[in-house]
């Protein structure tokens, strides 16, 4: 992957991909960057992720910047039940108390549900100094000291051949995550896209988990409109040589459908299908009365549903008026 001077920070969002691509692959996510603890992790047993849980301890926190997180119940080898808090700080910037919302959400779980607690903090961000894996306070004879795991994924720049070539799947997400951090050009993001888009179907995975992890690097490796026609081709030339039809085929059609019949009308429904694909992924099968919604829908009903669809944690408040 080329690498060009660190962007600044724009409006691309990078955080509503992690969260779904954590729960989607979230034994990868483990085994990959925190193999220890995947090891006593009994995967035989069901994994539950705790959204609601999770909700109720950080609805009242006040800050506006933008965090993945997750809290997911596993059973150990031992038999022993353990609540994972993974946390993955998206800003563009590091954040001075950083390490203090690592320990406010620590001590919230413990003291709201009374269950032990393992904290994981992944830091997606372009400093290299920055790397808070403790948070310590003290006066007169009162002290705390709260340690976390802390994975700095800037780390990995200088492995790109592991990350793109490994078996787990979760290092092509990382590869994506750096590309969209570190790269500006938008020919070499989309050079990128199509190369890890070829790794994915080497992948040893059902048809259904390539279709979700293509969808979440095209989600993190935002590629502006003035690219598409050049990122299109290029991935008309992939199924040429692949015979794999892409997962965005359908998008594309529809745009090609507007110079039949409206430009306007063919986009619409080429983003109609993309944010449909989405919603899916996120909240499940969608009714017949949403999914004719979504076909219904104008220029200004798809754009406030694409943004919603990033923070909007039932499917109601994505089409809420």
């Amino acid at each position: 992957m080329s690498h060009t001077d660190v962007p600044s920070q724009n409006q691309e969002d990078h955080d509503s991909p992690w969260k779904d691509a954590l729960e989607v692959f979230f034994r990868p996510f483990m085994g990959f960057l925190y193999t220890e603890i995947a090891a006593q992790i009994d995967w035989q047993q069901p994994v539950e992720f705790l959204d609601k849980e999770l909700q109720k301890i950080t609805r009242k926190a006040k800050n506006s910047r933008r965090y993945a997180d997750k809290l997911v119940k596993v059973q150990f080898l031992t038999g022993v039940e353990k609540w994972i808090l993974i946390h993955v700080e998206v800003q563009g910037e590091p954040e001075a108390g950083f390490a203090e919302r690592m320990f406010i959400y620590y001590y919230r779980i413990r003291d709201r549900y009374q269950k032990p607690v393992i904290s994981l903090a992944v830091l997606t961000d372009t400093r290299a100094s920055f790397r808070p894996d403790h948070y310590a306070d003290a006066m007169a004879s009162c002290s705390v000291r709260f340690d976390f795991a802390m994975v700095k994924l800037l780390d990995w720049r200088e492995r790109m051949d592991e990350l793109l070539h490994d078996k787990n799947p979760f290092g092509l997400l990382i590869a994506a995550q750096l590309t969209a951090k570190l790269v500006k050009d938008s020919k070499t993001r989309a050079d990128n896209l199509v190369g890890f888009y070829r790794l994915v179907i080497k992948k040893d995975l059902d048809r259904e988990l390539i279709r979700r992890l293509i969808v979440f690097l095209e989600w993190m490796v935002y590629l502006p409109e003035d690219i598409s026609t050049y990122y299109n081709e290029l991935i008309e030339q992939v199924e040429e040589d692949t015979q794999m039809p892409y997962i965005s085929l359908i998008e594309r059609k529809g745009i090609k459908l507007g110079l039949e019949q409206g430009i306007e009308q063919g986009i619409n429904r080429g983003r109609a299908a993309t944010l449909c694909k989405q919603l899916q992924l996120k909240f499940g099968d969608l009714s017949d009365d949403y999914q004719a919604r979504l076909n219904q829908g104008n220029q200004a009903e798809l754009d406030l549903w694409t943004e919603r669809v990033l923070f909007a944690d039932t499917l109601e408040a994505v089409f809420e008026p």
